[in-house]
């Protein structure tokens, strides 16, 4: 059984085939999530307790449910300003219930804004700098994604330091395959930006209207157009070819691609997002595995199990 204080990230209510309405859940704190469900009697009681965002208090047991843990909810609310900022539970942090980047925040923007400012020619430079000037706050909470990949506070900010990290050294290391280091620096650091309007409510992340009916990607080629018009380019083509690493990054058009890259920049780009965000679903999975033994339970979004034994120090 649990008694417990959780952040709701999201509430979706249904109905059984029976037609029974129940609630279908996903409650966090700051080592994960857990899926939870409040069945018929349980879920019109409390329906209209809380929403997604509110800090709750819960009551419910644990039950095993396709060799994954779940709570079955008996009863749930929201817990008042007066129990959080009063004092009537002790102890209470609303930090220990909000899924946060194991990484420093501070450090990661320094390390960006200074990447940022490596970028040839300079009007790329400038246009890069004032988007992420205008958007420091936002980019700085934001997870990178509602669900999967650092799809916690600061997730973008990681994700995205994690991609141009990655392009800077390939494209300075590879120099013989003439990518353009500061295009492709751009490119990895503004990929996700539309990702500032697509989602709100970075606690308990969903999308916008803008972000439901547009989506990320033309979201954050208008942002860098918009930026764009307000400089003077010596080669008119390098906005262009900036748009195109945003509206292709997601790689094929069956993946919500806009176009498939046609750039090696954002070719490049395209493989350091997927491998970003596909090492750090795999990261995720393999923390929250309860199976015995060296490999994990099934992990749906790559359809395999994946090693999570020991290895020996390097």
């Amino acid at each position: 059984r649990v008694t417990q204080c959780f952040l709701v990230k999201k509430k979706t209510q249904r109905s059984t085939r029976t037609g029974d309405p129940y609630l279908e859940l996903v409650l966090a704190d700051r080592s994960g999530t857990v899926p939870a469900r409040a069945w018929a009697e349980a879920a019109q009681r409390y329906a209209s307790e809380f929403e997604e965002g509110d800090f709750v208090a819960v009551q419910a047991r644990v039950e095993t449910y396709r060799n994954a843990l779940q709570l079955i909810v008996e009863s749930i609310r929201r817990l008042s300003a007066e129990e959080k900022d009063g004092g009537k539970l002790p102890g209470f942090d609303s930090a220990l219930l909000v899924p946060t980047s194991e990484r420093n925040l501070d450090e990661m923007w320094t390390k960006l804004v200074a990447l940022a400012n490596t970028i040839e020619p300079e009007p790329l430079r400038a246009l890069t700098t004032r988007l992420l000037t205008k958007t420091e706050s936002e980019f700085r909470e934001l997870p990178a994604a509602v669900s999967n990949h650092h799809a916690y506070i600061g997730g973008l900010l990681e994700h995205t330091l994690e991609v141009a990290e990655g392009v800077a050294r390939f494209a300075t290391d590879q120099a013989g395959l003439r990518l353009h280091r500061g295009l492709a620096v751009a490119g990895a650091i503004l990929h996700d930006i539309g990702k500032l309007e697509e989602f709100e409510n970075p606690i308990a992340p969903r999308y916008s209207f803008t972000g439901q009916l547009i989506g990320h990607l033309l979201l954050g080629r208008d942002m860098v157009r918009g930026e764009a018009a307000a400089l003077t380019w010596a080669a008119p083509r390098m906005p262009i070819l900036l748009e195109h690493i945003l509206i292709s990054h997601h790689g094929e058009l069956e993946y919500a691609a806009a176009m498939v890259p046609k750039s090696a920049e954002a070719v490049a780009v395209y493989h350091f997002d997927n491998l970003s965000a596909k090492l750090n679903m795999i990261k995720s999975h393999i923390a929250m595995d309860g199976e015995e033994g060296d490999f994990t339970d099934w992990e749906r979004n790559m359809d395999r199990r994946f090693f999570k034994g020991s290895l020996p120090a390097a």
